[in-house]
């Protein structure tokens, strides 16, 4: 099992592949720098903290944020998580499962926070959180997945 690393270095190894990202000709929704951003913070080790402002693109018919676009939120995030976590290895999706236990609402600002929870050789185990920001103590979507590594 590879030991986490710590916040600051996570993060910084998160910002050289969001660049390296950027390069790439795919136009996938969530865009770095302009749909989501990465939080300057010294969280705990494994773990990021994303940002993210909702607004009328977003919306299912019941008026609330679409819930496959909170799915490609939290996957974008843990899989950045996990690709830092592992030295800018690729790391696709094998498996995910989002729960959506508050509805996400439309023009607000929301934050992601991910953890990573174990690395092997092959396979990394990331969880994220989505909540209002201000509001960190309720969980609007909690999502685990599992990536594989690459190397």
């Amino acid at each position: 099992m590879t030991e986490l690393i710590s916040g600051e270095e996570l993060r910084r190894r998160a910002v050289e592949f969001i660049a390296q990202r950027a390069q790439s000709p795919a136009r996938a929704w969530p865009r770095f720098g302009k749909d989501i951003a990465l939080v300057d913070e010294d969280g705990p080790a494994g773990s990021l903290l994303f940002a993210c402002r909702t607004d009328e693109s977003m919306s299912n018919p019941m008026g609330i944020v679409h819930g496959g676009i909170t799915a490609s939120l939290v996957d974008t995030c843990m899989g950045v998580t996990c690709t830092a976590q592992c030295g800018g290895v690729p790391t696709p999706t094998v498996t995910m499962t989002v729960n959506y236990a508050r509805p996400v609402p439309l023009n607000a600002d929301i934050l992601v926070r991910t953890r990573t929870i174990r690395v092997g050789n092959t396979s990394g185990q990331m969880q994220a959180e989505v909540f209002l920001a201000g509001a960190p103590e309720e969980a609007l979507v909690t999502s685990s997945g599992v990536y594989a590594i690459k190397r």
